[in-house]
């Protein structure tokens, strides 16, 4: 009798278990599914304040720092992600996990004055690695690193700059 109730008190312990990891995993999904939709949608509004809700201010402060320098050019950034596929979840411990994914984008750089398509790209392949933290049973993305990109289509190219031979662009 104490061995059946041992082993199914080992039992209920291994799928508590699971189910905790489970609930994880589908936490870390969605951190990093709101993270990409708050990426794009920053880079609309020029503003990038609400990647705060999934990650660290830092990582929020360095795509800020990217958006900005597009937007030194007059040029403002509109993206779609058009496919997310995880390759790897690994929770290192019980409260860090490391991300494999697959994403596919497609983007543009639109001219701020005028609209018009300044460069245009269609199925650019990412893999990506996250890093994630969980404080207070919240899943935060604390690193991230680009493992590969793979060009797509490109359906708008970069305009070509013509320069003098001292490299100022001609006029």
């Amino acid at each position: 009798m104490i061995r059946k109730i041992l082993v199914l008190s080992l039992l209920l312990l291994l799928f508590a278990g699971c189910g905790r990891d489970n609930a994880d995993m589908l936490q870390i999904k969605k951190t990093i599914t709101r993270y990409n939709q708050l990426l794009a949608d920053g880079y609309k509004s020029l503003n990038m304040n609400s990647l705060q809700e999934v990650a660290t201010p830092e990582l929020a402060t360095k795509a800020y720092y990217h958006m900005s320098a597009i937007g030194e050019g007059k040029l403002r950034m509109e993206s779609a992600l058009k496919e997310l596929t995880f390759n790897k979840i690994e929770l290192r411990q019980k409260d860090e996990a490391v991300v494999e994914t697959r994403e596919v984008w497609d983007f543009r750089h639109v001219e701020m004055k005028t609209g018009k398509s300044y460069y245009e790209e269609k199925d650019f392949v990412y893999e990506m690695g996250y890093t994630l933290k969980k404080h207070a049973e919240k899943w935060t993305i604390t690193h991230i690193t680009t493992i590969s990109g793979k060009t797509g289509t490109t359906t708008v190219p970069w305009p070509e700059i013509k320069r003098n031979k001292d490299m100022t662009p001609v006029k």
